[in-house]
């Protein structure tokens, strides 16, 4: 009888451990892909004008220009700026009643992150997962490269036409004819 009860307890916690572990592991990764993706918005070749940044920002998070601009004043990366909007707009969704307006919620975020609370804890603590908080980073870090790309071909193609001008002058020796093919005798 003992030694039932006893595998039975031991057997209920590996299975508490082991379907608890997953649920562990994907906090660590999600928090560890926020982080990844906050530093490619810091290193990648996003639009160089500060206004542009700005401008994709609030429109990715329907918040004013100056909300973006005010969290950049806080010595704040694009990368963290992005995590901190995106994670006031989960904020604003999954908890409407207590935070009605991105003001509110990302007043709570600030207070948090103060606190030097990682961004794992602050969804936790919150009530929502960091899932979509990665998906609204990664999307934003998708439109700033997109237009990072627009900037960088509009550019490219001026400075192209330029050098066909140059060379308007200058033929190209053309290519020589391929040979044809024999025909086969069967």
């Amino acid at each position: 009888m003992k030694g039932t009860i006893t595998a039975t307890v031991i057997g209920g916690l590996f299975l508490v451990m082991a379907l608890g572990v997953p649920v562990w592991a994907r906090a660590d990764a999600d928090e560890t892909q926020l982080e990844t993706v906050k530093k490619e918005i810091d290193q990648s070749t996003v639009p160089a004008v500060q206004s542009d940044k700005v401008q994709a920002l609030s429109k990715q998070f329907n918040v004013d220009p100056s909300v973006v601009e005010s969290l950049r004043t806080n010595k704040q990366g694009w990368g963290e700026t992005t995590i901190e909007l995106a994670m006031a707009q989960q904020l604003t969704q999954t908890n409407a009643t207590s935070y009605p307006t991105m003001a509110d919620a990302l007043n709570k975020i600030e207070t948090l992150r103060s606190q030097k609370m990682g961004w794992g804890k602050i969804a936790n603590d919150l009530g929502f997962k960091l899932g979509p908080v990665v998906s609204a980073a990664m999307h934003t870090r998708n439109e700033l490269r997109r237009e990072s790309r627009a900037e960088t071909s509009s550019g490219s193609q001026k400075s192209e036409k330029a050098g066909k001008a140059e060379r308007a002058g200058v033929t190209r020796p053309e290519r020589p004819t391929r040979p044809e093919r024999a025909e086969r005798v069967h």
